[in-house]
């Protein structure tokens, strides 16, 4: 089926158009009016809501841009006629119904199925630092044990509910592994110690790391939980009875299907449960390692950004940066290249033998001979940057990591982040892998995001609380 055989055609131009934030936010309304009043939303009481909420931004609505037919139904530009404006583009575009209550002649505002699921796909886009995580793997568990225990009438729909959230599991440790690629491909392209540490901590750390990661590595793990499942589907695959339960229960929710295909449909989700949890987890290993890599690729990036070489080496690595940088931003390398020019002095070379000092006066020069290859940008960069990795991969290890804390604690139980010195970049570095490196088994501390951001040593940093994990036990 073809996608616009179910919205109109028209569907998506409000959210291409040039007033699409002002659409934008009248949808994000419309979804918050769905979750209040969700049988009758008033057209009227939608209406004002708009014009309250966002009259600086509805009064800014352009109508030259909606083309010469929709301007010339427009009388005046006030907020209640603009305000209308949107509304009945709207219902224009398929987004909403209007339909008229017979006894009050009262407007009311009805909408079709698909426009609730890209209104929710839009709230969950807008506000998903909002949104909980949802375990998936721990209530398929439970749910499954629960059912293995009683088998009443509703085996067939824990089966149908496991069903759907393996494969919504799938989907999110596959948006889980591209997300991670997203910040590490993005990390090449940032030159800036402080985005660099704003897009780890603020972003990937808050919406991915902390929302997702961690929980599929701790109360939510599939290792723990896989085998259980496991065991208890294939309990009931080679269990007649349980087999001709499910059977019997699923020709009741679908009366189409006979004895036959039912059995079929059964034994493929049960197969499809069990192999995909076989399956997770060596998607969880490769997620386990994009994580780390990035880890590993913002700590180097950062370092490097900070190293202040003054040899020719840290001159040409200044160099291959700038270059880089107008190379991503599509700036022109012209001015590169003729400043780089001026400051080349050609010159030929000769020399003195005995015989320049007695006459005839004979003078020789150099032969020539093959120029020097010029080497490629990209391959120098790549070289100068795998040196200066391998040159510093073991300066910062785990134990200098952790002794570096031990040192920040003393006798202390918990430390706050302004608290710790940070005299040079060293010990600036060692803070970041120490916050980095709590999950590692090794680690003797966990780590707490407060409130706000703190001042220290020169160094802009979030409000973080270090507390000794023998204190919490």
């Amino acid at each position: 089926m073809s996608l616009f055989t179910v919205v109109p055609e028209n569907f998506f131009s409000i959210l291409a158009s040039k007033n699409r934030e002002v659409y934008s936010e009248a949808l994000l309304v419309l979804f918050d009016a769905l979750q209040s009043d969700e049988m009758a939303i008033k057209k009227a009481d939608y209406v004002r809501t708009l014009r309250e909420k966002y009259r600086d931004l509805i009064m800014h609505l352009d109508f030259e841009s909606e083309g010469e037919e929709e301007t010339s139904l427009i009388t005046s530009e006030t907020l209640p006629t603009k305000a209308a404006f949107v509304v009945r583009r709207l219902e224009e575009c398929g987004w909403i119904d209007i339909e008229i209550d017979p006894d009050t002649l009262e407007e009311y505002i009805a909408l079709p199925s698909y426009a609730i699921s890209f209104l929710t796909l839009l709230n969950e886009l807008v506000r998903d630092d909002e949104t909980e995580y949802v375990s998936l793997v721990h209530s398929t568990y439970t749910e499954l044990k629960m059912e293995d225990e009683v088998r009443d009438e509703f085996m067939y729909t824990s089966l149908l509910r496991a069903f759907e959230n393996t494969k919504k599991l799938r989907t999110e440790l596959v948006t889980l592994g591209h997300s991670i690629r997203i910040f590490q491909n993005r990390l090449g392209r940032i030159f800036s110690t402080n985005k660099i540490l704003s897009d780890y901590f603020d972003i990937y750390k808050t919406r991915i790391s902390d929302k997702y990661y961690h929980p599929l590595k701790t109360f939510d793990s599939v290792a723990k939980f896989k085998r259980p499942i496991i065991q208890i589907l294939q309990g009931w695959l080679y269990d007649e009875d349980a087999r001709e339960q499910l059977v019997n229960q699923s020709l009741l929710w679908s009366r189409k299907k006979d004895a036959k295909h039912a059995e079929q449909d059964i034994i493929y989700q049960i197969n499809y449960i069990c192999d995909m949890f076989e399956t997770l987890s060596s998607m969880i290993a490769s997620i386990d390692e994009k994580h780390q890599d990035y880890t590993k690729a913002t700590a180097s990036k950062i370092l490097y950004l900070n190293h202040a070489d003054k040899t020719i080496k840290g001159h040409l690595d200044n160099i291959f940066k700038i270059y880089a940088e107008y190379i991503i931003t599509d700036k022109s390398i012209r001015p590169i290249l003729n400043a780089m020019q001026d400051s080349v002095v050609m010159s030929t070379q000769g020399y003195v033998t005995p015989d320049s000092v007695t006459l005839p006066i004979v003078r020789r020069y150099r032969e020539a001979g093959e120029p020097l290859r010029i080497v490629d940008f990209d391959a120098a960069s790549e070289m100068l940057m795998q040196g200066f990795l391998d040159e510093t991969r073991n300066i910062f290890n785990d134990a200098r990591v952790w002794d570096f804390m031990e040192m920040s604690f003393g006798d202390d139980s918990e430390i706050n982040v302004k608290e710790i010195p940070l005299p040079d970049y060293d010990a600036f570095i060692l803070l970041i892998l120490a916050t980095l490196k709590t999950n590692d088994e090794q680690c003797f501390y966990t780590v707490e995001k407060l409130e706000g951001q703190v001042h220290s040593y020169g160094f802009s940093l979030p409000n973080l609380l270090f507390k000794r994990k023998e204190l919490e036990a």
